[in-house]
């Protein structure tokens, strides 16, 4: 059995979140104020011009995720 480092789910989401940005150009992170809980702070780090700081306004960001994939984009 091999020995493997355990790491937090979210960090782990962070992770993926900055490799799915290395193969697509065209994935964007929306965040509600949660960049260093969730660790999209990972993705914003490497590509700050695709990560979308909303606020505490979920409904909108709901919205403008609509509004970057009608546009070709993947939040």
């Amino acid at each position: 059995m091999e020995n493997k480092k355990k790491i937090a789910t979210r960090e782990s989401y962070g992770n993926a979140l900055v490799e799915l940005g290395k193969k697509y150009d065209n994935v964007v992170v929306l965040d509600a104020d949660l960049a260093h809980a969730t660790q999209t702070c990972m993705f914003k780090d490497v590509y700050p011009d695709r990560h979308f700081n909303m606020g505490i306004a979920e409904a909108n960001m709901m919205c403008a995720a609509a509004g970057f994939a009608h546009t070709g984009y993947v939040p």
